[in-house]
């Protein structure tokens, strides 16, 4: 019984976040641009907050408050807590569910973010194509970028409607890029930003051929990373099977009354938020391990 509670009030729990950061981005979609900047100066102060900004926009949730986040991971990290203390009376399991929940918040946005990176990497030689061939036709910079297709996936597509509209209502080609890029927040697409604007500055007589070499430097980093992530793929999935298997024994034995007086005595609140940190540390490593280092952001 007190496993069903504690399942159902962690699903509970992790279900209202995601609702929140729906109903969150649905109203801040609604929102006038006053209150965008507003939030990007409120950022600045905080060193965490602007990087939590920036997961948020890679991630391609641009329009969701990172303090809304932070507010929903610690309201979520203290309902989960609780539920885990109810179901189970173990203090020290309850303080490490309240830790966990945001990270794996952090996970969850981590995830989306990495998909995202890979759709828009997968994307990136046909745009260029469609570059190239806009600039070889005798179109401008922003006459090429207004001109892609909108049948590209809708994480590049919405950004070029964005783009189309700054241009309409007077916006400058370099100002325009700039917000395109931010709003792209893809390493990729930095590089391409930045060729595009050097072109519109000082000319682009040899802009197809620069972009033939980027198209060729991305296909090469594909293949490379698809590869490594084949190869790699193990290591990720025995980190995460090492670290959740010895918790999901702890909950099965976790209504034992002797279980729950051991874990209950400060040796036993010790050995939990040890071997808690023990396993995050491992499984962090093992992650390192088994992942590829990140592409350098030029705009972000």
């Amino acid at each position: 019984m007190r496993f069903t509670t504690l399942a159902v009030g962690l699903g509970m729990g992790v279900g209202l976040w995601l609702v929140s950061l729906a109903a969150i981005g649905w109203m801040e979609r609604s929102r006038i641009p006053l209150a965008t900047t507003s939030r990007q100066k409120s950022t600045r102060k905080w060193p965490g907050l602007r990087w939590l900004s920036s997961v948020l926009q890679e991630a391609g949730f641009e329009r969701i408050d990172p303090r809304v986040v932070v507010a929903g991971g610690v309201v979520g990290g203290l309902l989960s807590g609780t539920l885990v203390v109810v179901a189970i009376p173990i203090p020290a399991l309850g303080f490490i569910a309240g830790v966990a929940f945001p990270l794996l918040g952090y996970a969850y946005l981590a995830r989306i973010r990495t998909q995202r990176a890979n759709r828009l990497r997968r994307a990136w030689p046909g745009v260029i194509d469609h570059l190239r061939a806009g600039v070889r036709s005798g179109h401008d910079v922003a006459g090429a970028v207004m001109a892609l297709p909108e049948t590209l996936p809708s994480d590049i597509s919405a950004p070029i409607a964005a783009f189309v509209r700054d241009i309409g209502v007077g916006l400058s080609t370099d100002d325009s890029l700039s917000e395109l890029g931010r709003r792209l927040a893809d390493p990729v697409a930095d590089r391409i930003i930045e060729v595009l604007r050097m072109a519109h500055d000082v000319g682009g007589t040899d802009l197809p051929g620069v972009l033939l070499e980027l198209q060729k430097s991305v296909r090469a980093d594909i293949a490379v990373r698809d590869d490594a992530h084949a190869q790699q793929s193990w290591i990720r999935s025995a980190s995460v099977l090492a670290v959740s298997a010895p918790w999901v024994v702890l909950l099965l034995i976790g209504t034992r009354e002797a279980t729950i007086s051991a874990y209950q005595s400060p040796e036993g609140s010790g050995i939990l938020l040890l071997g808690a940190l023990v396993s995050l540390v491992a499984f962090g490593m093992m992650k390192k391990i088994g992942s590829l280092p990140s592409q350098r952001r030029w705009l972000g």
